[in-house]
């Protein structure tokens, strides 16, 4: 019972992480120096392809639009629209493959007139090779290495990267709130310079 709620914790944990943009690689790894190698791969592929289509459905969606668009400016892929582009199974498949985040490729999957059913079984497929192989890696450093070392290794870093991005967009959203700061207060100024020279011509 215990082994079922750890798997079924780890497999909606990661999930949520995978949807939010978490790197899949390194959910993998994880997953792999917690559970055997065949549970470590499927909980892998499942809680990705769940994440990724959970993101691309919120990106299709009306609502959450205005997302979309923020996401985009961050990835410094505002302006980018491409409904009109023909993507297929084979071309999702080659996209995984490719570096970057993960992320980001769904959300931009999501703005093409792709077919839902193409853009899983493509996932699927895309996501095997590397799967397979992060599995197969950790679980050989995991047996050479004690394991609560490797763990706790690996949430540090992520702990530390997940820190590091807090602080980049803190201080972009300083930056932010300063710029527009500066702004109203130079249209006070402005103001206020432009109804003193009124004043002054009335008084004439």
């Amino acid at each position: 019972m215990a082994d079922t709620l750890e798997t079924i914790a780890a497999f909606v944990a990661m999930t949520l992480l995978t949807a939010v943009g978490a790197p899949r690689l390194w959910l993998c790894g994880l997953a792999s120096l917690m559970f055997p190698p065949i549970a470590a791969f499927i909980i892998s592929i499942a809680s990705a392809l769940v994440g990724n289509y959970a993101l691309f459905a919120a990106c299709r969606g009306r609502v959450a639009q205005r997302l979309v668009d923020w996401i985009s400016s961050r990835r410094s892929t505002s302006g980018i629209r491409i409904p009109s582009l023909n993507v297929g199974l084979w071309d999702v498949v080659l996209l995984r493959q490719m570096p970057g985040p993960g992320a980001l490729i769904t959300i931009l999957l999501a703005r093409t007139n792709i077919v839902v059913r193409d853009f899983i079984i493509g996932s699927f497929i895309g996501f095997l090779p590397t799967t397979l192989l992060t599995v197969l890696l950790a679980g050989t450093a995991a047996s050479y290495l004690p394991k609560d070392i490797v763990i706790w290794t690996t949430v540090g870093v992520a702990l530390v990267a997940a820190c590091w991005k807090f602080v980049h967009w803190a201080k972009g959203r300083v930056r932010r709130n300063d710029g527009r700061l500066n702004g109203q207060r130079r249209r006070s100024s402005s103001e206020k310079d432009t109804e003193r020279e009124v004043s002054r011509r009335a008084s004439k």
